[in-house]
C-alpha cells in the first residue's frame, strides 16, 4: 500500500484524510477477498454488496460515503497504473447523506479584486495570475489545475477543457475576456521560460520551479501571499464556493451542475438552498409590511 499512500499524499490530502482512506481501502480489499473477487473482476453491482454489508453493520450514509471515497481513490490509482480499465465506483454514492451548506461566501467584488489587483511582473507571478483567473472565473479546484495541459486551452474558441478527476466530471468552460491575453502570453512565452528554468520538459500546463514538482506547494505559497493582503480570504475553495453560489443565482440548476462538474445534482442544490436562505433574509429585513 506504500505506493497508494504516496499517490494520496501527491493529491495534497491531509494526513488524517490519508489515514482514513487507507483504512477504508483495507476493509474493501478484505471484503473482496472474503467474496472471492479481485479488483479486476469487481463491478458496480459487486460494490452494492460492499455497501450492503456496512449498511447492515449500522453505518450511516455519511460513513458509507467515506468508505466509498476510499474505494474510488484506490480504483483511480490502479487505473492510472494501467492495471484496470475503468473505475466502477466513480459515480457511486449513498443517498441520504446530511451535507452542510456552503459558507464563508464572498462578494463578486471581493473575488474579482483578488484577481485584478494581483501584480504579475516575474514569470512565476504571471503563471500565478493565470491560475488565479481559473479560480475566479471557472471555479476550479487544485485537482483540476494539476491535470491541465496546454492542449486544453482553446484561445480561438475562448474555452478551456477541464479533465475528469476523482471528484468532478469533465467539462468545457468559457474563458473570461480578461484572461485571454495573459493566457496567450503564458502559452507562448512564460511557460517556455519556466521550463528552461526548471531544466526539464513537462506535459502539464503549469510548471513549478524549485525543489517541489507539486503544484500544491506553489499554490500554498500563493495563498499565503494573498492572505497577508486580503483578510477575508480563507482558501481557494472559498473562491470556488463563491463562484458556484453566483452561478446558481444567475443560471439554471442543470447548467450550474455542468459548470461546477458536480456528478450529483444534490451537490449543486446545496448552493440553491443558500441562495434561497439569502433571499429569505432579505425579505425578513426589508419586507414593506414589517
Amino acid at each position: 500500500m506504500r505506493g497508494f499512500e504516496e499517490y494520496l499524499r501527491g493529491k495534497g490530502l491531509r494526513q488524517r484524510t490519508v489515514v482514513g482512506i487507507l483504512l477504508y481501502t483495507k476493509r474493501f480489499l478484505e471484503w473482496l477477498d472474503d467474496e472471492g473477487l479481485t479488483l479486476e473482476s469487481c463491478r458496480y453491482n459487486d460494490l452494492l454488496g460492499f455497501i450492503k454489508k456496512y449498511r447492515e453493520a449500522g453505518l450511516i450514509p455519511n460513513n458509507l460515503n467515506k468508505h466509498l471515497r476510499g474505494v474510488k481513490y484506490y480504483f483511480e490509482y490502479k487505473k492510472e497504473l494501467g492495471e484496470i480499465p475503468y473505475n466502477p465506483a466513480a459515480n457511486l454514492m449513498v443517498k441520504g447523506e446530511c451535507s452542510t451548506l456552503p459558507k464563508d461566501i464572498l462578494s463578486k467584488e471581493q473575488v474579482e479584486q483578488v484577481y485584478s489587483e494581483y501584480e504579475a511582473q516575474t514569470p512565476v507571478q504571471k503563471r500565478n495570475k493565470v491560475i488565479l483567473g481559473f479560480y475566479v472565473y471557472q471555479g476550479l479546484l487544485r485537482e483540476d489545475i494539476e491535470l491541465l495541459e496546454p492542449s486544453d486551452i482553446n484561445l480561438n474558441g475562448g474555452t478551456i477543457r477541464i479533465r475528469r478527476s476523482v471528484r468532478l466530471r469533465g467539462r468545457t468552460l468559457p474563458l473570461n475576456a480578461s484572461q485571454v491575453l495573459g493566457l496567450q502570453e503564458y502559452l507562448t512565452q512564460i511557460r517556455k521560460q519556466l521550463l528552461k528554468q526548471k531544466g526539464q520538459d513537462s506535459d502539464k500546463l503549469f510548471i513549478t520551479i524549485g525543489d517541489s514538482d507539486h503544484m500544491r506547494d506553489a499554490l500554498k505559497e500563493l495563498l499565503n501571499e494573498l492572505q497577508r493582503k486580503y483578510l477575508f480570504l480563507i482558501s481557494f475553495t472559498q473562491i470556488r464556493t463563491t463562484v458556484i453560489y453566483f452561478w446558481v443565482k444567475e443560471k439554471n440548476i442543470r447548467e450550474t451542475q455542468y459548470l461546477a462538474g458536480h456528478a450529483s445534482i444534490l451537490s449543486t442544490q446545496r448552493y440553491k438552498q443558500v441562495s434561497l436562505d439569502d433571499l429569505q433574509l432579505q425579505l425578513d429585513l426589508f419586507h414593506p409590511l414589517k
